[in-house]
């Protein structure tokens, strides 16, 4: 399974990289919205974790893009998990406006992030990070 990590900021990148390290998931990270749709373009992922609030382009605006670019060249519908610290009930509405499947609020746990990260990919009909997860004989429980 690869997962594509778009957060600017190094110190969340590291965290999430050390929640998803013993899950055997392959994870690639940028550092902005236009980063992202770039990878997205040149590489197939499993999901993306976007962060809603970054610089050069927002989590936002790159999720509505990479939705139009699926649209556009048909191509299947890649789970989204959104990640902000907002509690603002429009800034979260916005993240579903444009595609995002789910939100993730930050601060998080390790349980929370992998359980919102096997929902997503179970309600994108993929198979679920738990099916993972016990292929490999691991557990975050």
């Amino acid at each position: 399974m690869k997962v594509l990590c778009v957060e600017d900021n190094s110190t969340h990148s590291r965290m999430i990289d050390l929640m998803l390290a013993a899950t055997g998931v392959e994870v690639d990270f940028v550092r902005n919205g236009e980063e992202a749709v770039e990878a997205y373009q040149t590489d197939e992922y499993d999901a993306i974790l976007m962060d809603i609030q970054m610089p050069v382009k927002s989590g936002i605006e790159a999720t509505r893009e990479i939705r139009q670019i699926e649209e556009g060249f048909h191509l299947s519908h890649c789970p989204i998990l959104l990640v902000t610290s907002h509690d603002d009930e429009d800034h979260i509405n916005e993240g579903h406006a444009a595609g995002g499947d789910a939100i993730l609020k930050k601060p998080f746990t390790s349980e929370g992030l992998l359980g919102a990260l096997d929902r997503v990919l179970i309600g994108a009909n993929r198979m679920g990070l738990h099916s993972v997860l016990n292929a490999n004989q691991i557990s975050f429980r």
